[in-house]
């Protein structure tokens, strides 16, 4: 597969019969699939190869779109978790205070076991970034840029190293995604 690639690099790059104008439809399907947050630019790079488009557009497209949510959510889950608090719906009260202890829960563990950061070599800040990293990276379900961001908030990482962790991950992803499906299309 990767001999493939590497002797025929167009595989890549271009895809015979795709005609931007005529394939509107499935690239504005591929960018809205990008942002839904358990499908992600991940799996709508697949998706997106399996139509026809060219690999490295459908990369991009993906990677683009899926990004998009990325500061709405750092910038405005905590907003939204304080308003929870002022509404005077008694489930949405408690949904917010679970999800908050649940958080802080998780945090205090993760620094508990790693008090000296990854090995002594990594500060704890440093350790939770790459975790994080990997978090979004891997492109099983349940990661992604979603649940990053949202765990980045609700962790109250710094918001330019979160970002920049989440966006490294969902390229690492997407990149991931897209060698699959360039791939999977070559041999089949």
């Amino acid at each position: 597969m990767l001999n493939h690639l590497l002797i025929n690099p167009a595989l890549l790059a271009a895809t015979e019969g795709f005609v931007w104008q005529a394939h509107t439809k499935q690239i504005v399907t591929a960018a809205l699939l990008s942002m839904v947050p358990t499908f992600e630019g991940r799996y709508a790079v697949a998706v997106a190869v399996r139509m026809g488009m060219p690999a490295v557009f459908s990369f991009l497209l993906a990677l683009i779109c899926s990004s998009l949510p990325v500061p709405f959510i750092l910038w405005l889950l905590r907003p939204v978790l304080d308003w929870f608090y002022t509404l005077p719906i008694k489930p949405v009260r408690a949904f917010a205070a679970w999800l908050e202890k649940h958080a802080a829960k998780k945090r205090a563990s993760m620094n508990e076991k790693n008090k000296k950061g990854l090995r002594g070599r990594l500060s704890a800040d440093a350790a939770e970034l790459l975790a994080l990293y990997i978090f979004v990276a891997l492109p099983l379900p349940g990661t992604g840029v979603w649940t990053g961001s949202a765990v980045a908030a609700l962790f109250r990482m710094p918001r330019g190293k979160a970002t920049a962790a989440i966006l490294l991950g969902n390229v690492t992803a997407c990149l991931i995604m897209t060698l699959m499906a360039v791939g999977s299309k070559a041999i089949i």
